[in-house]
């Protein structure tokens, strides 16, 4: 009999009301009764998980970080990090497409828009259920550096601009309602100074899947290529130019902590279960009683537990309050949780021998899903880099775009 992780990290409930303990309860309940039995099937098609989103919207978990009186949940840091983490346990893919969503939404949408687009876009999501996907990953640019972007934004009148490019990456390419698409104003000479966004429609004309997504991992976030040739109209740019550097970028990484540490906890509980209740020689002691196995979970509880600390810590450090502090602790996290994710699902293979290669296995899944963290953007290096800047007192940015 194995001691099971508490659904939600004791650490983090001590800071939470009912109303935020009960979303992530709801999260956590559609990810072990539903997102798990579906996971291998979305994962082996690459097809992005409707079903999943049919539950999530009808949880009204489509909604968490719309304000209240736009009639969304309007959650914390903390609550949003814990309902990505209770997700991720039940399908990865799933989880880091929530985080896309959800952070354009409370991110960019409640960031940088205008009152006008707040009304129209939170609408969007509260009452039609749409979803939204953030697009600037571009071929042949890579954000370890400066990230230079190629897409531009060319003025045409009354405000409009033309938007011409080509992103890859693009979470939900196939299932977003709306694209959240940045680029460099044409003739501007780039910089960060000419930098402008667009919310650009799925359904413009214009707008063109180009290339499949068929990677190693996170097969189901759907993550095609998509071209754009296609006029933004003017009330649905994000001004003015250079403005988007100012948005909360730390939400993606506290989301992206969250996803690869819910994968590290799938693998704990499935293999912590198997060496509870299968022995290595018919008839011979269960795994669990061999001190090796012992070691090997006691490691993972270990790596686990820091990662749920460093997520919570990530979460509550104040912004506004503590600006250094807070790309520290989301940088951190980001970094250990990933690892971690990548650490304990090989840990976990390695106990369960051959058996844990094969498809019917979660394991080789999760295994696969958990190798996209340390490289995802920011990417681990970086966000080391980030961390040792800023605590030798040097200015540091986790991404540069230009």
């Amino acid at each position: 009999m194995t001691i099971k992780l508490e659904p939600i990290p004791s650490a983090a409930a001590r800071g939470m009301n009912d109303a935020q303990l009960r979303l992530v309860r709801t999260a956590d309940g559609l990810a072990r009764d539903r997102f798990s039995g579906r996971a291998a099937a979305y994962d082996e098609a690459a097809e992005f998980p409707a079903e999943n989103y049919d539950d999530l919207r009808d949880a009204g978990l489509l909604t968490l970080r719309v304000p209240t009186r736009f009639g969304g949940h309007g959650v914390d840091p903390l609550t949003f990090a814990m309902c990505i983490l209770a997700v991720a346990r039940g399908c990865a893919s799933t989880a880091l497409t929530l985080t896309m969503h959800t952070n354009v939404v409370g991110s960019f949408v409640a960031g940088l828009g205008t009152p006008e687009q707040r009304r129209r876009y939170f609408a969007e999501v509260v009452e039609a259920g749409r979803l939204f996907a953030s697009i600037t990953s571009e071929p042949g640019a890579s954000a370890r550096e400066r990230f230079v972007l190629s897409t531009t934004f060319t003025p045409v009148d009354d405000g409009a601009y033309r938007v011409e490019g080509t992103k890859h990456f693009c979470s939900l390419a196939d299932a977003a309602d709306y694209f959240f698409v940045s680029g460099i104003v044409a003739g501007s000479g780039g910089g960060p100074d000419n930098l402008i966004s667009g919310m650009i429609r799925s359904d413009m004309s214009g707008v063109r899947v180009t290339g499949q997504w068929d990677a190693v991992g996170m097969r189901a976030t759907a993550s095609h290529t998509v071209s754009y040739d296609t006029v933004a109209p003017a009330d649905t740019i994000f001004g003015p130019p250079g403005r988007l550097l100012t948005a909360d970028w730390g939400s993606f990484s506290l989301g992206y902590a969250a996803v690869y540490l819910g994968i590290a906890e799938a693998a704990y509980e499935y293999i912590t279960d198997q060496a509870a209740s299968r022995s290595w020689t018919p008839g011979g002691d269960t795994m669990i009683h061999y001190p090796a196995t012992q070691q090997t979970i006691g490691q993972m509880s270990v790596a686990i537990q820091s990662g749920r600390l460093m997520l919570v810590d990530a979460a509550l450090t104040d912004r506004e309050a503590d600006p250094t502090g807070a790309v520290l602790a989301v940088n951190r996290a980001k970094q250990y949780c990933s690892e971690v994710g990548v650490s304990v699902t090989d840990a976990a293979m390695r106990m369960a021998g051959g058996g844990g290669l094969l498809k019917s296995s979660p394991l080789e899944r999760l295994r696969r899903d958990a190798l996209s963290g340390p490289v995802m953007p920011p990417a681990n290096d970086r966000c080391l880099e980030t961390i040792g800047k800023l605590e030798c007192g040097l200015p540091a940015v986790t991404i540069e775009l230009t």
